[in-house]
């Protein structure tokens, strides 16, 4: 009885079906079996086409075709179309099996394929390199004018999501980095990696000279260890010792006699180092520190001494050439690999629509790429120079930093990403993709002296500090750097190739306060935004037709900004008017300019780049820390005011709102209303549960108003970080940016009016703190006795919460709130805002963090640019010795492939008879063999052959061995994301992460019902099955795999996009025949969060339940589902819109279409006078879909590629995913 029931052709056997399957994609045997069978298959194939197409036929099925725009691409209908009725009947053996089959409308897609692996980017199939490309001639129009030329389309074949590449260039890409992609790299849960044997064999037998300026082996294994495995050492790190030190090529004598301070001085070596003797060249492209001295031109106005301008020598700057960077990267062999040299768009086209959408992603599919890539390749080139033109992305990072939690050490880094490498593997701090280009520097304190007593006032200092940041800048850019930019840099690739690289500015990201530092912008001017001149007055019309068009036509323009500010520095440095003189504010402060000579207007202006464009949206400091907090913090101060017993309920709330992912929802804290130590991802988990825990707690309307408010904040934001968007996706984003502006204004004119809201406890106290460090700072320590009150309020902050708290005014007028109305044009012009968000530049702030604490704190700076050299450098020692797979060490080594994984111990059974003897009368466990054999044999007959042919009927045919069942802690359940990536949920049934969804079946979902069911896992468990039945094999148990569940049942029947509410679940009684139920694992589409609809309570007062098994005494009468966890359960309500979501592409109805169009009725629900009539017609023309019969109608590709699906499963030939 214990024999396995499954034997591979290598004689491996195995007991458990799933094990098998997986033993089975990596046995090399079964694969060259498999690759003789689909040989065989592709010649049978072969010979049957010749007999019933042409050439040109072939031709039309070929996507990968040169087309001119606009783009015709193929036809739906045109794929899989039957032959002639007149055809012969010999003819008919040749049509393929999708062709012969009846046409059937509705279909739902196999089972299998709801969950299909992620795959990248199709790639250009290899009988396009050999086509014969026409050449590009002009077209003359009718009225005998010259049209723009025939531009000429590279397309791909559509991958099983839908996805189509599109290059516009007439020849292939020689150099395709997608063909690389693994499916570890598209997946959060990647297995273990392991070196190769032979390669590690042969890095054993390689010589020492590899490792230089390491001696041997053995001292570079430690020193990358010491260095590149981070500061403080963990388990993980330890083990990594161990094994390095258990290498059977590890040598003790080789370690103590390598002189380590030596090397790490030599590795620490940078370009300033040449003067001393101490520097040596590298072989390799090495890019090292520079430091140069910066100065400024200090303006003396014609008040002072001795007015005029005198020079200052700041300091000096420790900075990396850009162009020197870029050669290094290139260098790079590890990264060359995943490097995309010319860009291309991502097209969507899925069965499920009626045409082709734009996707929206990396930098390197964008249209600004595009355009500066097509603006490239048609300018004239260089003289005798035929090679190959490439645009280098540069994306560059730059915020100020505290380096200790308590002190004074700061430093101001640059970083600097390349937009031509995937935003997915820039977000990771462990491949180091980010590149360290400058440390900026400040006015040092010796500035004060420098102009004690010569007049200077607060804004000629303020003037000084801008300019020191430009002239740093400058620096930066220099005349290697504008050589490269207009002539640009020959580099031979890591191919063998040689290129010419021209640099490219596309983003800048930094919060506000550097936003405007660079944009020579005056800090929250009468004009705050750096992007365009609407004035302060007009940032609450944000969302409006108008304020839209002069996003547009106020935009800020590079060529005005320097006629005006010349003007004004004529009068500063010629005439010896003051910054701030009345002469000067009279030209500059209408537009909110300031008297900075911009480094990237001098430098670069004058070859068409704009500073203002690069300097894009940032949603971690102007959402979630910004009109967020704002938000969150007036409805603390509505609900202070309402009553003081609310702020506790409000903390109660969240304490017991339950948390979901490994760090998706995190625990929140004792009280979350005094946001003590709060990070931008902590206002992010207040924000996504907030709906069930304002829920009533203020009166109607105002309860109403709030939680729709809430509703749309979650809603936009979830769309704002979609790390994939499409065209539908981004109409539905600017809808709902016109809603949200609404209805802010809408809760500003009645539930704020409604209420005098004061400060909260901590802003008083935080007021007062600040009062009396200014006091401090001024010196007045001496005059506090004199002022009674004052004294009191600055020793006492108590004393001046209860008596000093102001009346705080609900303010929209900031600019944080006015750039919610940019992204939808920044997404659409650069991607995605995950790709240039500051989160990533805010994460690689612990790299210098760390190096600081391996300095000795005093001129630091000069020791981290040494530290920084000396990490790089020993990375790139490693990747010519061993290619070293980077994976996350906190990532589990699980298999992606797999959709679920239930551990195979057997260490914790439970006697099924026993369990329920021990349960008696609990209405979970009535009828629970019956069901559960049901629920085995209900499996066991869909495997065995098709539905309602020869299945077995009787339960007793179904034996569970030993009456046992094996429980299990936990289920791993892996879900391909909309964004066709591979995520991992952990189901426990112990925890509050004990929540599942499945799909709803086809026939059980109306014109507006619910697409999907709710579960709670109250077990995990597997049997041991012995069949007896009809189909029946033999005796060997079989390992079925079932999960516990309590069902939850809707309580709404409309969908709640229109409702603006999330979707409400209870559960039903306990003695409802279906209230538990077993499901198969394989059923289950992912984890979800239910979060208790406070408002309504506890189903039982005492805390006494009725079911120990169902757990019931923890009940609350209602629960939310959480549709804005996280991106990839926003987009499953989105039904239809998830590229990865294969499942929902199946389906033509109304309710998918209505899902894209609803939004314009948003705008109604509101009443907004200023744009009553405006926003009705820009939702008119929004909304081009017909209502009419082309939602309804089939089509016809789709039946045939559903078919082949079929086919596919139905067949012993896995699905090839990677091919």
């Amino acid at each position: 009885m214990s024999a396995a029931s499954y034997t591979c052709v290598c004689r491996r056997t195995f007991t458990a079906q799933n094990y098998f399957n997986t033993h089975q994609r990596s046995c090399s045997k079964t694969k060259k079996r498999l690759s003789s069978a689909i040989s065989t298959f592709k010649e049978l194939l072969s010979q049957r086409k010749k007999h019933r197409t042409s050439h040109s036929e072939e031709a039309s099925h070929l996507e990968a075709t040169v087309t001119s725009l606009p783009d015709l691409s193929l036809d739906d209908e045109e794929v899989g179309v039957p032959l002639e009725c007149e055809a012969a009947e010999s003819d008919i053996e040749d049509i393929s099996l999708a062709q012969r089959r009846p046409r059937r409308l509705n279909r739902q897609m196999p089972q299998r394929f709801r969950d299909v692996l992620p795959q990248p980017p199709p790639s250009v199939p290899s009988e396009a390199c050999h086509r014969h490309l026409a050449p590009t001639v002009p077209i003359v129009t009718p009225d005998h004018r010259p049209a723009s030329p025939v531009r000429m389309v590279l397309r791909t074949p559509r991958n099983i999501f839908g996805l189509v590449r599109q290059y516009f260039s007439p020849e292939v890409p020689f150099h395709d980095p997608e063909k690389h992609v693994t499916i570890a790299d598209l997946s959060f849960v990647p297995g273990s990696s392991r070196v190769d044997e032979e390669e590690h064999a042969l890095l054993a037998a390689s010589g020492d000279s590899q490792y230089c300026p390491y001696p041997n082996r053995s001292s570079f294994e430690l020193g990358n260890w010491y260095w590149n495995q981070g500061l403080q050492k963990s388990q993980a790190d330890y083990m990594k010792l161990m094994a390095i030190m258990g290498d059977s090529t590890f040598n003790v004598t080789d370690v103590c006699s390598t002189h380590w301070k030596k090397i790490n001085t030599l590795l620490g070596t940078n370009d300033y180092d040449e003067g001393d003797g101490d520097g040596e060249e590298w072989e390799d492209e090495d890019a090292g520190w520079r430091r140069t001295p910066v100065s400024i031109e200090v303006p003396f106005s014609r008040t002072t001494e001795m007015p005029g301008s005198r020079r200052y020598h700041a300091a000096e700057l420790y900075h990396r050439s850009l162009v020197g960077v870029l050669r290094e990267k290139l260098a790079n062999a590890r990264d060359d690999r995943l490097f995309h040299y010319e860009p291309y768009h991502l097209r969507w086209n899925p069965p499920h629509l009626d045409a082709e959408v734009a996707i929206y992603g990396d930098l390197y599919t964008s249209n600004a790429f595009h355009e500066a890539h097509s603006d490239l390749q048609e300018s004239p080139g260089e003289p005798d120079c035929d090679l190959p033109r490439v645009v280098a992305g540069l994306m560059f990072w730059s915020d100020a930093t505290q380096l200790t939690s308590f002190g004074t050490a700061k430093l101001w880094p640059t970083y600097m990403y390349f937009g031509n490498e995937s935003k997915y593997r820039r977000c990771k701090p462990s491949l180091n993709l980010s590149n360290h280009v400058a440390y900026f520097e400040t006015l040092p304190d010796s500035f004060k002296a420098f102009t004690d007593g010569k007049g200077l006032n607060s804004d000629c200092a303020t003037h000084c500090h801008r300019e020191f940041f430009h002239e740093q800048w400058r620096i930066l850019l220099d005349d290697e750097f504008l050589q490269a930019y207009e002539h640009g840099i020959v580099v031979c690739c890591c191919d063998g190739i040689k290129r010419r690289f021209y640099p490219r500015i596309f983003t800048y990201s930094a919060d506000y306060p550097e936003k405007v530092l660079i944009a020579t912008v005056r800090n929250l001017g009468g004009c705050p935004c750096p992007r365009c001149l609407i004035p302060k007055n007009r940032i609450q019309n944000m969302g409006m037709p108008q304020d839209r068009q002069q996003r547009q036509t106020l935009s800020r323009s590079d060529e005005r900004r320097r006629m005006i500010v010349n003007d004004a520095r004529s009068l500063i440095h010629e005439h010896n008017f003051a910054v701030g003189s009345a002469a000067v504010e009279r030209i500059l402060k209408p537009q909110s300019w300031v008297p900075t000579s911009n480094a990237f207007s001098d430098r670069l202006g004058f070859l068409g780049f704009s500073i203002f464009c690069a300097l894009v949206v940032d949603l971690l400091h102007e959402f979630e820390i910004g009109v967020w907090k704002m938000l969150f913090v007036h409805l603390l101060r509505i609900l202070t005011a309402q009553g003081p017993g609310l702020i506790h309920q409000l903390d109660q709330r969240y304490r017991q709102t339950p948390t979901f992912g490994p760090a998706t929802i995190r625990r929140f804290s004792t009280n979350s209303s005094e946001m003590k130590r709060l990070a931008a991802r902590n206002f992010e988990d207040l924000l996504q549960c907030s709906i069930p825990v304002f829920d009533g707690l203020l009166p109607e309307p105002h309860n109403q108003i709030v939680l729709k408010l809430l509703f749309t904040m979650a809603h936009w934001h979830g769309l704002a970080k979609l790390r994939m968007h499409s065209e539908l996706t981004l109409k539905i984003m600017d809808h709902v940016t016109s809603a949200l502006g609404q209805q802010f204004r809408q809760f500003k004119n009645t539930t704020c009016a409604a209420y005098e809201a004061h400060e909260l406890g901590q802003e008083v106290r935080a007021r007062a703190r600040r009062r009396l460090r200014k006091a401090e700072q001024a010196g007045h320590k001496s005059t506090r006795p004199t002022c009674v009150v004052g004294q009191a309020e600055m020793d006492d902050p108590e004393s001046l919460a209860l008596n000093a708290k102001r009346v705080k005014v609900f303010n929209i007028q900031t600019y944080k709130f006015h750039a919610l109305g940019d992204y939808v044009s920044t997404i659409r012009r650069y991607g995605t805002s995950d790709s240039y968000s500051t989160e990533p530049g805010e994460l690689e702030h612990r790299s210098p963090k760390a190096g600081y604490r391996r300095t000795d704190r005093k001129s630091f700076v000069k020791q981290l640019t040494r530290i920084e050299r000396r990490k790089a450098r020993i990375r790139r020692i490693g990747d010519k010795a061993v290619h070293r797979p980077q994976v996350e060490i906190s990532e589990i080594a699980r298999s992606p492939e797999v959709h679920h994984h239930i551990g195979l111990t057997q260490k914790y059974p439970v006697h099924i008879g026993s369990y329920l003897i021990s349960h008696p009368g609990d209405p979970a466990v009535k009828n629970f063999i019956p069901k559960l054999k049901e629920h085995l044999l209900r499996r066991i007959n869909a495997q065995t052959g098709p539905t309602g042919v020869g299945e077995e009927q009787d339960i007793n045919t179904v034996i569970l061995k030993d009456d046992r069942m094996y429980q299990h802690n936990i289920a791993r359940f892996n879900y391909t994301t909309y964004d066709v990536r591979r995520a991992q949920d952990v189901i426990n049934p112990r925890t509050s992460h004990c929540n599942i969804m499945v799909l709803r079946s086809s026939n059980d979902i109306g014109r507006q019902g619910h697409k999907y069911i709710y579960g709670k896992v109250l077990g995990v468990y597997h049997v041991n099955v012995i069949f007896i039945g009809h189909g029946m094999v033999d005796y060997t148990p079989i390992r079925m795999e079932f999960l516990r569940i309590r069902w939850y049942e809707p309580m709404d029947e409309v969908s709640a996009w229109e409702t603006s509410t999330l979707d409400r679940v209870k559960f039903p009684p306990l003695t409802d025949e279906h209230s538990f139920d077993f499901l198969d694992p394989a059923d289950v589409l992912r984890g979800c969060h239910i979060i208790p609809r406070f408002v309504r309570g506890r189903r039982y007062a005492d805390g006494s339940g009725v079911s120990a098994c169902a757990k019931d005494k923890d009940d609350w009468r209602e629960y939310y589902v959480n549709r804005f966890v996280d991106r990839d359960m926003l987009m499953r309500f989105h039904y239809g819109l998830g590229v990865g979501h294969v499942y929902s592409h199946h389906r033509a109805t109304q309710v998918e279409q209505e899902d894209i169009t609803f939004h314009a009725s948003l705008n109604d629900d509101v009443e907004d006078p200023a744009d009553d009539t405006d926003i009705h017609d820009d939702t008119d023309e929004s909304d081009g879909t017909d209502e009419g019969s082309d939602i309804e109608q089939p089509f016809g590709s789709n039946e045939s590629l559903l078919d082949q699906f079929d086919e596919m499963y139905d067949g012993e030939v896995p699905l090839d995913y990677e091919n």
